[in-house]
């Protein structure tokens, strides 16, 4: 395979994998979106002229650490769902 097809049968759709596991803030979720984008970059490196192509793949996973995905800060971090208080109508006591 070339380095076009690799990237329309298996980067485009692993990167809206990946891309749709670290939506929320869940820690398995996320690491499972890491594996794949690691996957991603291993296909690209063993395919002939895939380098910056991996490159792309590994700042996408860059890009997810950066903003703290799938680590300790997403403990603190609460998802809309789960902050009931605010749809009540009871008052704050």
């Amino acid at each position: 395979m070339n380095l076009l097809q690799t990237w329309l049968l298996i980067g485009v759709p692993g990167l809206v994998l990946a891309g749709t596991m670290f939506v929320g803030r869940s820690r398995l979720r996320a690491l499972v979106g890491f594996l794949i984008l690691a996957a991603l970059v291993v296909v690209f490196v063993l395919t002939p002229g895939g380098g910056p192509s991996a490159a792309i793949v590994g700042a996408v996973g860059l890009a997810a650490v950066a903003t703290g995905r799938g680590s300790h800060l997403d403990d603190d971090r609460s998802e809309h769902h789960e902050q009931r208080r605010r749809y009540t109508t009871a008052a704050d006591h």
